[in-house]
């Protein structure tokens, strides 16, 4: 019996070695042929049991990277059982399909709404409970197939463009530039919207609205979805998204995040052992595919300065700003993204989806 229960060890101890020695055998990869060679079978299953079994706190970054370099060269399979534990999950924590979106139904007019992430609460009046829509956009059937396009530096000559466009349901994050089609695509059906960006880029709103409104065009008719209460400096410029949507005669539908959504969400991601002050956009979307969709697929996500050939990747795909240090932790996130993959329950996408 004490033999038997050593065996996961050892074989773990084996295929770790076993992946360290071909490792050094293969060398130095070139980034942008990386899904074009196959791993052997062998290889792809060490690969698999190592990202397992290695606990967040025991990551390095650039070996962690070339772990994630390699596992996009081993097929990748769905696996709907984990998938569907996952949904599970979620469901009982935060259930996306009625409570993600704030609407009459789950804030009652009159009601005291306490901020996310403030102590202060905001009353529900006739002009608030009029903006929310009745009922969740999100109560029918599943989407079959989604995509969440994060904006990382490493979409650029990823050419998945054409492989996002084909996606049932497509999430973007924080009023992306659509700039660059062949690498990001052209379909938007669900663009979230960091108020920050709206006081910096957009002056709140207060001047011109033009170049808000251009920008919004580029996502046809998504719906347009922000934190509107999750801070109090956020309530009045997200509104004013509302209000200008409507004075522009746009097809948009704008919608607030439910707060108690949002906590919710981060307190089953600090109990799954992610500590973060605040979940990014990223995240969010992604949690809340995993309950929306039978599929789900990730472009866009990389957070490291560099590819493992060690050449720089920009913050964004459209510029090089990164996050205020210690708010949000994208490292952490992509441990968690990568384990899902290997787990079969969400494709991560890193580097060319096609030549």
């Amino acid at each position: 019996m004490r033999r038997k229960s050593c065996l996961p060890i050892l074989i773990f101890f084996s295929l770790h070695g076993f992946y360290t020695n071909l490792q050094n055998r293969i060398g130095v990869y070139l980034w942008k042929q990386v899904n074009h060679k196959v791993l052997s079978p062998a290889h792809c299953e060490a690969l698999r049991v190592i990202i397992l079994q290695t606990p967040l706190n025991r990551v390095k970054g650039k070996t962690f990277m070339n772990y994630v370099s390699d596992l996009q060269r081993c097929p990748w399979k769905y696996d709907p059982a984990v998938h569907n534990l996952i949904k599970s999950q979620f469901t009982r924590c935060c259930n996306a399909s009625h409570n993600m979106i704030a609407t009459q139904q789950n804030i009652p007019f009159g009601k005291e709404l306490k901020y996310e992430m403030s102590p202060r609460n905001l009353t529900i009046d006739k002009k608030i409970f009029q903006m929310l829509p009745k009922t969740s956009p999100f109560t029918t059937k599943p989407f079959d197939t989604c995509a969440v396009v994060g904006n990382g530096g490493i979409l650029l000559n990823s050419l998945c463009g054409n492989e996002i466009d084909q996606m049932d349901y497509v999430f973007r994050l924080n009023l992306p530039p659509m700039s660059i089609a062949d690498d990001i695509g052209t379909k938007s059906d669900f663009v979230s919207a960091n108020p920050s960006i709206l006081i910096l880029r957009f002056q709140k709103l207060q001047e011109t609205r033009r170049p808000f409104i251009e920008l919004l065009k580029s996502y046809g008719s998504a719906m347009i979805v922000l934190p509107a209460f999750s801070y109090a400096r956020n309530t009045d410029v997200s509104f004013r998204v509302l209000h200008s949507v409507q004075d522009f005669n746009l097809p948009n539908k704008v919608a607030f995040f439910h707060p108690q959504y949002l906590r919710n969400l981060s307190m089953h991601w600090n109990e799954t052992g992610l500590n973060v002050k605040r979940l990014s956009s990223g995240l969010m979307l992604v949690s809340a595919a995993m309950e929306l969709c039978k599929k789900v697929t990730l472009y866009g996500f990389w957070p490291f300065l560099e590819d493992p050939e060690g050449n720089p990747v920009p913050h964004h795909y459209y510029d090089n700003i990164t996050p205020k240090p210690g708010f949000h932790s994208m490292p952490e996130e992509f441990f968690f993204y990568t384990k899902m993959h290997v787990k079969g329950a969400l494709h991560l996408k890193v580097g060319q989806c096609s030549s």
